[in-house]
């Protein structure tokens, strides 16, 4: 469970660490675990979803928890005591899936995002001060954090960031300039067994530092859930086009392979997909009732 300064510092700087965040031993098969997925991806023996670099080198692995991966730990650790303690603490208990994926570069994989924040396409990135503004202030709605499975120096922020407009330097480096260096910003070393619990709203840049072997880290976060009536909206905010990175979700064999609570968190997901069976059939109905019910729940 977080303590009053770490949650002081998330509120203020946009991220914090902590030591306790994962079981010993749940780390050694999740590292274990994470290397096999690596190599299997790097031989093209699975390969879901990821993003490859030189060589077709593996950067980032999606789908961690497919059963054609045989991991069933990805999926354990994120119904774990610790995590569950930290997420609780800060988005409640309603939950459904957020993401888990793994970056796995080093110094044979050269890899730079450039500065960004997490909150949309360039064009929403570059807004005015209040459109940003209202993005940046709206609630807390995902808790994402990095697990270092090997230690971790590949992340820079600006502290802070997530608070505020972005200044006319910093809005050079986030659309012309991307890889130049930032008044303010730091370097977040992640310690093997650490977890970097952080905004994705923060001015950020992954980077492989020159010297670094190897960048071995599981990042993840889950996403509050409200039990909200989809069928007052014929086109609900809050239900998605299946992202490209989860498609590989929709796959029938997902849902009897995941433990426990994992498998209510997959069903909220997955009924807020477009092309779900039950949001199909309920937006259907309400076309047929002319949207009037709708439209009277609406107004209220």
């Amino acid at each position: 469970m977080p303590t009053k300064e770490q949650i002081d510092q998330y509120w203020e700087q946009g991220y914090f660490i902590a030591d306790d965040a994962v079981e010993p031993g749940m780390l050694d098969e999740l590292e274990a675990a994470t290397r096999r997925v690596r190599d299997k991806t790097r031989a093209d023996e699975v390969d879901l979803r990821s993003n490859r670099g030189e060589g077709r080198e593996p950067l980032v692995i999606w789908a961690l928890f497919a059963p054609e991966f045989g991991e069933p730990a990805f999926a354990e650790y994120m119904l774990s005591k610790p995590i569950e303690s930290y997420v609780h603490s800060f988005i409640g208990d309603q939950l459904r899936l957020g993401f888990q994926i793994v970056f796995c570069t080093g110094n044979y994989a050269p890899y730079d995002t450039g500065w960004h924040r997490d909150f949309g396409p360039h064009e929403v990135q570059d807004g005015t001060e209040e459109e940003e503004m209202e993005i940046l202030n709206r609630p807390i709605t995902r808790l994402k954090w990095h697990l270092a499975l090997v230690d971790d120096p590949c992340l820079w922020v600006v502290p802070g960031s997530q608070r505020r407009y972005r200044t006319d330097a910093e809005r050079e480096c986030l659309h012309n300039a991307r890889r130049d260096s930032i008044a303010g910003e730091k370097q977040i070393e992640v310690k093997r067994g650490q977890t970097l619990f952080w905004s994705g709203n923060l001015i950020h840049r992954g980077r492989v530092p020159e010297g670094v072997e190897e960048r071995l880290t599981l990042a993840a976060g889950l996403t509050k859930h409200h039990d909200t009536e989809p069928i007052r909206d014929p086109y609900p905010t809050d239900v998605d086009e299946v992202d490209e990175r989860y498609r590989w979700r929709m796959a029938n064999n997902i849902r009897e392979t995941l433990p426990g609570k994992m498998k209510l968190y997959y069903d909220r997901w997955r009924a807020l997909q477009k092309g779900s069976s039950e949001i199909d059939a309920i937006n259907e109905a309400v076309r047929k009732l002319g949207y009037t019910r709708w439209q009277e729940q609406k107004k209220d």
